[in-house]
């Protein structure tokens, strides 16, 4: 992937995109086109959804090695906030990568658009593909069988899909591309802000409203949540940091004192548009640091049985189940986890000088 970057395809890419789809349909049934596309058609779609359903393409130089789209689902207005993805590859880089790094910048244009669903259609047998998808989120819903003829044999097409945002509340605006898309690729390249903030300024209080109602719509159980944060609890050896993107607040979290060595993650969210970017990890390192800096060797937190995605988050940065504890005890839904933290390195070259050495985290 060195020297390959991720774009949203331009008039000047739909020619390269035909000839990939063109030679796919050529070599096999992963596309279960039977006669030659024109160029013009292809234009034409792309003009008239480019706005709503980007495509992209895998640039090396002036050469596109692969191409990633959305298309509409269908045309009734019910089904707007469901696409149909594909994606395409240059036959000698197949395994190298491509297709995942499309992936990866496509479905979160499309969570940050506002998508809900995604589907995928792979004719089958294709391992490639079905890997490719899967290691993406993609899931099975179902398989159509017989429902194409090509290369000689009825060929079968499973539907593959995807859930980008909550179904427990009504669906956000769709937005066009060009207006996500610059902040997909800041968040893709690292470039997000991390900087502590009170409790009640206006980005955080906005954030911790919109995760509030989500939490009350997900566990309408009593006693299921658990809202309290104080102000004294984000100040002195606690902190609340805020993400943005281009000043947009995207996310928050924060940690508090919980005992001799011990320090707690609270009120962990990122908006759902922005979800997919890593941002999530980004707080929790800097939360980690931030607990490290003030001399904690553990760090726990409470989420919900429910929250499959942020379970998903914390078993893969190495949180592991622990006992319930504090307000938690006898929640009916909670799960607490635990991180065993790492000493703070020392400052070796404020040591050096004379200066005792502090560790100060940077988000």
């Amino acid at each position: 992937m060195s020297g390959t970057t991720i774009e949203l395809a331009g008039p000047g890419d739909v020619a390269a995109a035909l000839a990939l789809a063109a030679d796919a349909a050529a070599r096999g049934y992963a596309s279960f086109a039977t006669e030659p596309e024109t160029l013009d058609a292809w234009r034409a779609v792309w003009e008239s959804t480019r706005a709503s359903h980007p495509w992209l393409v895998a640039r090396e130089g002036d050469r596109v090695l692969g191409f990633a789209k959305a298309s509409p689902h269908r045309t009734r207005g019910a089904y707007a906030w469901t696409a149909e993805v594909s994606v395409y590859v240059a036959p000698e880089r197949h395994a190298r990568g491509i297709g995942r790094a499309l992936y990866r910048a496509l479905v979160p244009a499309l969570r940050a658009q506002g998508y809900v669903s995604l589907l995928a259609g792979i004719a089958l047998p294709n391992a490639a593909s079905v890997r490719l998808h899967e290691a993406t989120g993609f899931t099975l819903a179902g398989v159509h069988r017989a429902v194409g003829w090509k290369m000689g044999a009825w060929r079968d097409v499973g539907y593959w899909e995807a859930r980008l945002h909550p179904t427990s509340a009504p669906p956000l605006e769709l937005r066009p591309i060009d207006a996500v898309w610059p902040n997909v690729l800041a968040a893709l390249g690292g470039e997000v802000d991390l900087a502590p903030c009170e409790l009640d300024a206006e980005g955080a209080r906005a954030l911790i409203a919109a995760l509030d109602r989500e939490l009350t719509a997900t566990y309408p159980e009593p006693g299921a949540t658990h809202f309290r944060l104080e102000a004294g609890e984000v100040a002195g050896a606690g902190a609340l940091l805020v993400a943005s993107l281009a000043g947009e607040p995207v996310g928050c979290g924060a940690v508090r004192a919980a005992g001799e060595g011990v320090m707690e993650i609270k009120r962990m969210y990122v908006d759902p548009r922005w979800r997919g970017l890593g941002i999530s990890g980004r707080i929790l390192d800097a939360l980690a640091a931030r607990a490290r800096a003030e001399g904690a060797t553990r760090l726990v937190l409470e989420t919900g049985a429910r929250s499959t995605a942020a379970l998903a988050l914390y078993g893969r940065r190495g949180w592991v189940p622990t006992e319930p504890f504090g307000e938690y005890v006898g929640s009916p839904t909670s799960v607490c986890l635990e991180l065993r933290l790492a000493p703070a390195a020392p400052d070796v070259s404020r040591r050096a000088s004379g200066t005792r050495g502090t560790s100060t985290p940077s988000p």
